[in-house]
Parts: C-alpha cells; structure tokens; sequence
C-alpha cells in the first residue's frame, strides 16, 4: 500500500449547522443531515459528497470534552500507511506526537498524530467496502472542482519538516520559489499523486503551524462573495498564482482556514 497518499479530508467544527450550509454554498458540495441519534451518538460525523456523487470527506462536529482537550475547528488531511500502528511508532520515535492513538472501525484504521513542530494530521489504513473492485475517485486531484487542489505546511523548520515528511510519507521536492525573507515556498511531490502542495517556514511567529487545505472551484470570485454571504470572512483579496490560477484564502463561520482556487479566465472571457 503506498505510503503517504493524500486520501480523506475532514474539518473540525463546533458550528454545524451553519458551516454545512457555507460549505453547500460555497464549493456546492452536499453534507449529510445529522443523524437521529446524533446527539446520544458517540460522535457526529457528516460525509461530504461532490457533485459527481465522490466523497470528499467529512464533518466532524466537536463535543465540548473535544473542545475541552484541545480540538478547535479546522481541516485535517489523512495520509495513507501501509500500517498505523508502526507508523505512529516511527513518528513518535522521530519526535513527532500521539494526538489520538489508533482505533479500528468499518472503513479501516486511523490516528491523529503531529509532526515534531505540532502540525496535526490523520494516518489511516483503509479497508475498501465489500465488493469493491476498482479505487474510489480522488479526493485530491488539482484539476477536479470540488475537490482539494493544493496541501500547504507552515511549519517553524522548513529543512527538519523537509527531512521528516520525506523518511516517513516519501514526499519529494522537486523546486522552490524564493520568497525573499520569508525563505523557500518548497514545493512537494508524491511518486503515485505528482505535485501535492508546498510547504514553508510560517511567516511569523504567531501564525499557526499546520496544514491548510484549498478547494478547486468554478469560480473564485463568485465563491468570494459566497463566502461573506454565508457567515465566512475573507483573509485578503483574490489574487493570481502560478499555473494559471486564482486563489483567495478565507475562514469558514466556525473559523477554520481554506482556501478556493479557480482558473483564470481566458482572454475574452468575462
């Protein structure tokens, strides 16, 4: 099993109701009604669902003892490995974090851990549904809309973080853009995914270290004003990117970061 795929998204949040409809709204996604039970329930967890009928990932909402421990909303990614439980004992070993020990449920098993410098992030071995025969749609593709479309690391030692993700997940770094001083935007690469995002040294010393997801939709611009019409604010303005994109960063209503990119319109184009 391939070490280290981008294969799941879920965010954390303690406004459900309002963050399922900015979502729906923004990136047109559908996330599931809570469940009868939801409230007796274990835990809320909402599947997210893209148009061409892909799951995306899901909504977990946040008990108060969540709260109380730590959570905070935010989007998380999972990385597949080939086996969780050494995994997390590799990473522990390597100065890395045990948020969440491993559990086994019906879709595989999973933990929560953090790198050495704190960003959180899921490890899961999936087991596929019964009578699965071919892979399910990605849910990392950088020209699919709805879908995630860049990973992006803040971290406090961009040279340690490269070494790290490199031993553990086999992520491999094919260029850098100078940001003069805010250093190297290092751009990351999986063998079987191609170009998965970038990592940086967090531009200052309060800026939180870990992963921040973007979404790929029709429209930036269009999703800009979503955003403000939904409860969400805007962290800056719309602006261009390399690849021919346009990329606008924001907080959802609850307060976890994402980001939306869209290609440019051609010339001619409105």
């Amino acid at each position: 099993m391939p070490q280290g795929l981008f294969v799941w998204y879920e965010v954390m949040t303690d406004a459900p109701e309002a963050v399922q409809a900015f979502y729906q709204g923004v990136i047109g996604w559908t996330i599931d009604d809570p469940a009868p039970d939801h409230e007796t329930a274990p835990i809320d967890y909402r599947h997210i669902r893209r148009a061409d009928g892909a799951n995306q990932g899901g909504m977990l909402v946040l008990r108060p003892a969540m709260i109380e421990a730590g959570a905070r909303p935010r989007w998380l990614p999972y990385l597949m490995v080939d086996s969780v439980p050494a995994t997390v004992a590799a990473i522990t070993a390597d100065g890395g974090h045990v948020l969440m020990p491993p559990q086994t449920i019906a879709e595989g098993t999973f933990a929560m851990v953090a790198d050495p410098w704190g960003a959180a992030f899921y490890l899961i071995d999936p087991t596929p549904p019964a009578g699965q025969t071919t892979p399910p749609p990605p849910v990392y593709a950088m020209d699919v809309v709805q879908a995630v479309t860049w990973n992006e690391l803040f971290t406090a030692d961009l040279a340690a973080a490269r070494e790290f993700y490199a031993r553990h997940f086999g992520f491999t770094y094919p260029d850098a853009m100078p940001m003069g001083p805010l250093g190297d935007y290092q751009f990351i690469a999986h063998p079987l995914q191609g170009a998965v995002g970038a990592m940086m040294k967090r531009p200052s010393d309060d800026a939180p270290i870990g992963w921040r997801t973007y979404f790929r939709v029709d429209d930036v611009h269009a999703a800009a004003q979503a955003v403000t019409a939904l409860g969400g604010t805007l962290e800056g303005d719309v602006h261009e990117v390399p690849g021919n994109d346009l990329m606008l960063q924001a907080r959802d209503p609850a307060g976890a970061f994402l980001g939306l990119v869209s290609r440019k319109p051609a010339d001619g184009e409105a």
